[in-house]
């Protein structure tokens, strides 16, 4: 099974990669592309496309992080709130996965105890405010043995990636050891016309946060004669029993979504989320944007 990180957009090369036999992609979110790297970030449609290839998904915030003053408090909330957002509203990534987020350099313990750890603070504390106290996804680190582990030793992370160098302060220690859940590998290539590294992951530690969102089936075979729509609202669009508020919620949609469904009066559309012809609840017609 192989797993690649890259930063450029991986459309293109979806059906190479699937035939490469990787199974897990990792991308970037983050604040904004650079012309360096004008495909960073990914998007909705890249992740849909992916997960419709038949792979997984993990991502990494990273917006440089490649030296101690990117670091504080500050800027990890900010870094939390824009990466939560983004997952949530943008992606809509589920629940219980994870965001990685990059220290890209050999940290020493005095730079981790000053920058980093109130950095992590910081994310931890905008997933809480964001979330109402309640996060759904896990905080990942990339970086050297070092630093993820006094993360660790103080309950800032729960995912572990380590970064490419062998040299960074305990990276071949954490190894040793298995306190990793994936970890980079020397040197980068290119695969099917994408720069890529590849990783590693532990086998006793073999959920490293990713995941798969829902995408648009191409077979006729679910959805004949049903029309198409996707979900426009901000946050989840909660899905009930019957056409109406007073029915109980039976389940949410994502941001983003692509569903099956069936407008049952003007202000209710029965929704088909599996595309198996049954009906699985309602939704609010108002936040189901018909697809052409």
């Amino acid at each position: 099974m192989s797993i690649i990180d890259t930063p450029w957009n991986t459309t293109a090369s979806l059906s190479c990669l699937a035939a490469q036999s990787v199974k897990t992609i990792i991308r970037y979110y983050n604040f904004s592309n650079s012309q360096r790297l004008p495909e960073k970030c990914l998007t909705l449609a890249e992740a849909e496309a992916i997960c419709a290839s038949g792979m997984n998904i993990a991502v990494v915030f990273q917006q440089r992080q490649d030296r101690a003053e990117d670091f504080s408090e500050a800027k990890g909330y900010e870094a939390g709130r824009r990466a939560y957002r983004y997952a949530l509203n943008d992606i809509g990534q589920p629940d219980g996965s994870g965001i990685y987020f990059g220290v890209d350099f050999d940290a020493s313990d005095e730079e981790i105890r000053r920058f980093v750890v109130p950095y992590f603070q910081g994310v931890h504390r905008a997933f809480k405010e964001v979330s109402g106290d309640a996060p759904v996804y896990k905080v990942g680190v990339y970086g050297s043995g070092a630093t993820s582990g006094a993360l660790l030793r103080k309950k800032l992370c729960s995912l572990i990636w380590l970064a490419m160098s062998r040299g960074f302060r305990g990276t071949q220690d954490a190894i040793n050891n298995g306190a990793y859940h994936l970890a980079q590998q020397a040197p980068a290539k290119t695969l099917c016309g994408v720069g890529v590294d590849y990783n590693t992951i532990n086998p006793e530690r073999t959920d490293f946060g990713s995941f798969v969102v829902p995408y648009e089936e191409t077979s006729s075979e679910s959805t004949s004669g049903v029309k198409r729509y996707q979900v426009i609202s901000r946050s989840r669009l909660m899905l009930r029993e019957g056409p109406g508020t007073n029915f109980n919620v039976v389940g949410s949609l994502q941001p983003g979504q692509r569903v099956a469904a069936t407008p049952h009066n003007e202000q209710w559309s029965s929704v088909d989320v599996e595309g198996d012809g049954l009906i699985d609840g309602f939704a609010a017609s108002a936040y189901l944007k018909e697809l052409t």
